[in-house]
């Protein structure tokens, strides 16, 4: 019967020092138990065009790393680099205002370009320190666009599709007030994309937004004036 005792009491003190052992492992800071380790190198952008713009890992879809003003440098720590013969690339998006007029509720409203060319490579190695400048773009492509409504009425309006209400690009908000601008962002294509079944919803009523195909790059205008919505043209986004 000791003996039994003296064996299990064995096994419980092995299992406490395996544990223990396990648990100082995997708290020591490093991924992997401390087999493995980070190698990164730093990269200050510089950016010398006049446009704020987004520095993306990789591809124009990849994570956003650094958001820049014109005229901004920013320090980032980045991977080192595992590909030494192409290095490490880095996509650049550029922010242009399409509405920034004073006294408008609808506040500043951004469109997002790439320049397809606009790819910065370059071999980083561990703990070293290299510095990229961003130029001006030549060639901004805009993948997008908006719908720009003046409220020439005496009621506020909301943008909307059958439950659907929409909150408008500058502000977030879903109200457009009487004689303010509600600006929305809109899908849309190189071909064209069907802008159809939209309303305005007013207090007392309700009122179609003319059907219409939208493009890239593209503002298209509209004004409401409490009685129907009418479309008054239509303007580039310009960079």
């Amino acid at each position: 019967m000791k003996k039994i005792g003296l064996f299990v009491f064995t096994l419980f003190l092995l299992f406490s020092c395996s544990n223990d052992s396990s648990l100082s492992n995997s708290s020591n800071g490093e991924v992997g138990g401390g087999n493995e380790t980070g190698k990164y190198g730093t990269i200050v952008f510089f950016n010398e065009s006049s446009y704020n713009v987004n520095i993306h890992k990789d591809a124009f879809s990849g994570p956003v790393i650094a958001e820049l003003s014109s005229g901004e440098s920013k320090s980032v720590k980045v991977n080192a680099s595992e590909n030494y013969g192409i290095g490490s690339t880095f996509s650049i998006g550029f922010k242009t205002k399409v509405i920034d007029e004073i006294g408008l509720s609808c506040g500043e409203v951004y469109a997002y370009g790439i320049d397809p060319n606009m790819q910065l490579n370059i071999n980083v190695e561990e703990g070293k320190k290299y510095t990229l400048q961003i130029p001006q773009p030549s060639n901004l492509v805009f993948e997008t666009a908006f719908l720009k409504i003046i409220n020439a009425s005496s009621m506020p309006f909301e943008l909307t599709k059958t439950s659907e209400s929409f909150k408008q690009a500058g502000n977030g908000v879903l109200s457009v007030p009487s004689g303010e601008i509600g600006v929305y962002e809109i899908p849309s294509s190189t071909a064209g994309t069907a802008f159809e079944n939209y309303k305005l919803k007013s207090v007392f009523d309700s009122y179609d937004v003319p059907s219409f195909l939208v493009q890239h790059s593209k503002i298209y205008n509209f004004t409401f004036d409490g009685t129907s919505v009418s479309k008054t043209g239509e303007e580039s986004i310009v960079y």
